[in-house]
């Protein structure tokens, strides 16, 4: 292989949301990853007819800010042995600047995170969620250090253990028993305790999976440690694992039509079915044609919520009875019930109705996401809320959507509901023209009635004029914005 040499001076700036900027001779390029800008020096070496170094330059990390490389024209990637690696001296924290894109603090250092229970078999034809890549490995846990000397007894709940002299006797000392001790019990703030929880707790980070300190760990096996914004990550999607200690029912309110209640549900019940796995529903229960049908996936047939409720007689709580209603969505491990289409008799779709066909569903998912319709007055609208634990108001960064969302929230409490909005969340959609001043009033009355948070999800073309639901489509910063969403609202169940 030709040597690779000091010239071109190529560097790869890395910033918060890991795209690149990569710099040749002084010529600055913008690439949306690492890969990216790696196959663009890659073209740059196969010009050349030889490898090219290459400095990547992470701000934001505390002791290797710069990574030296060779890349070859064939594509391959090697740690540059000529120059060591960059390291500054190791200190507390993390010079990282978080962001928007953080949306949450680095957490406590947790075991494993705990997968969902459900409440009955898995009703997807494929497979159970796979384990994220994003979780935490678990690691071995630290021992506490044991003294050398006979202090080693401070350690043991059992308490110290009597000395023997030589001028013991047997009788003294008679032979251990087979009877079990009498432990010793240690109250609440003993050092002992302290100490064995604090141990308990102590588990190393796993190094970096994703972004460009992903990519170079993969490539070159090194063990660069993740970044804020994986951490911020990690933390969401153990939030929206913890488990469940019984089926909870959502619903997703706003009383003006084309409020994104649809969308919202949607992408809440997807992201809780890539990040958690299980039976999760996202169904249509409201007096109104909905477009939940139209922009999901297809099942296969055309059965919606009203043959289900004409059918609840001959529906028993076996998975085989619902599977000819709802609707599977391939890798969002979600279920879809789709409102009737105009033109049907809509009359069996009552309050009624509607607690009977949440009942049935109860027993065979472990979370229902209710996407409701726009009149408080409606006994569908009435039944929704009533049988909810939880409460998503959503809204468009819009002047006519905040005067509704005040009616909603005032038509909740109407029904005696009031409590619930202090287990609720706001979901505030952005639109093309952001407007700050507004979305601070939204914030501050979600504030001002009590709700548990609000979380602004980003515009996004791939949502916008009723376009089909595709989650891979999505921008990254809506990812990470309806995983915090998702994540504050299982806070709540």
């Amino acid at each position: 292989m030709a040597q690779a040499l000091e010239r071109p001076v190529c560097t790869a700036r890395i910033a918060a949301d890991d795209s690149v900027e990569v710099t040749i001779d002084r010529v600055p390029y913008e690439f949306d990853s690492m890969p990216a800008a790696i196959a663009h020096v890659v073209s740059i070496a196969d010009d050349l007819g030889r490898p090219v170094k290459l400095t990547a330059i992470d701000p934001a990390s505390v002791t290797e800010p710069e990574t030296r490389l060779i890349v070859a024209a064939d594509g391959s990637v090697t740690a540059d042995a000529s120059a060591s690696t960059k390291k500054r001296p190791s200190r507390g924290g993390s010079s990282r600047v978080v962001t928007v894109d953080d949306l949450v603090p680095e957490p406590e250092q947790t075991t494993r995170p705990v997968v969902a229970t459900e409440p009955a078999a898995d009703l997807n034809e494929h497979q159970p969620a796979e384990p994220s890549i994003d979780a935490e490995t678990p690691q071995t846990l630290p021992k506490a250090d044991v003294p050398q000397s006979g202090d080693a007894s401070e350690l043991s709940v059992a308490g110290p253990r009597p000395e023997t002299t030589a001028g013991d006797t047997p009788a003294d000392n008679p032979a251990p028993s087979n009877s079990t001790p009498t432990p010793v019990v240690a109250e609440a703030g003993d050092p002992r305790l302290q100490l064995r929880r604090e141990t308990t707790t102590e588990t190393p980070e796993s190094p970096a999976r994703h972004g460009w300190r992903g990519w170079c760990n993969q490539r070159l096996g090194l063990s660069l440690a993740a970044s804020a914004a994986e951490r911020a990550s990690r933390a969401r999607r153990t939030r929206i694992q913890r488990p469940l200690e019984t089926h909870r029912t959502v619903a997703v309110l706003q009383l003006k039509g084309g409020g994104g209640k649809t969308t919202t549900a949607y992408h809440l019940a997807a992201t809780a079915g890539r990040v958690r796995g299980g039976n999760i529903l996202a169904g249509e229960f409201n007096e109104n044609q909905g477009t939940l049908a139209e922009r999901s996936l297809a099942g296969g047939h055309d059965r919606t919520t009203l043959d289900l409720i004409r059918n609840l007689d001959t529906v028993t709580r076996r998975t085989a009875d619902l599977v000819r209603y709802v609707r599977p969505q391939g890798d969002d491990r979600i279920h879809v019930l789709a409102s009737p289409p105009e033109g049907t008799d809509r009359t069996r779709v009552d309050g009624r109705s509607v607690r009977a066909a949440h009942e049935t569903l109860r027993s065979l998912y472990s979370l229902i996401l209710l996407d409701t319709g726009n009149s408080a007055q409606s006994s569908t609208w009435r039944a929704a809320v009533d049988v909810a634990d939880s409460l998503v108001l959503v809204a468009h960064n819009r002047e006519d959507d905040a005067r509704l969302l005040e009616a909603t929230v005032e038509a909740v409490a109407a029904e005696g509901h009031g409590p619930k909005l202090a287990r609720s969340v706001l979901v505030v959609s952005n639109t093309a023209t952001n407007n700050t001043e507004r979305l601070t009033r939204l914030r501050e009355y979600a504030q001002a009635v009590g709700l548990a948070g609000t979380v602004v999800i980003p515009f996004d073309k791939s949502l916008q004029e009723g376009r089909a639901f595709h989650y891979d489509a999505l921008h990254p910063a809506t990812v990470r914005a309806y995983e915090e969403a998702t994540a504050t609202l299982i806070d709540q169940l």
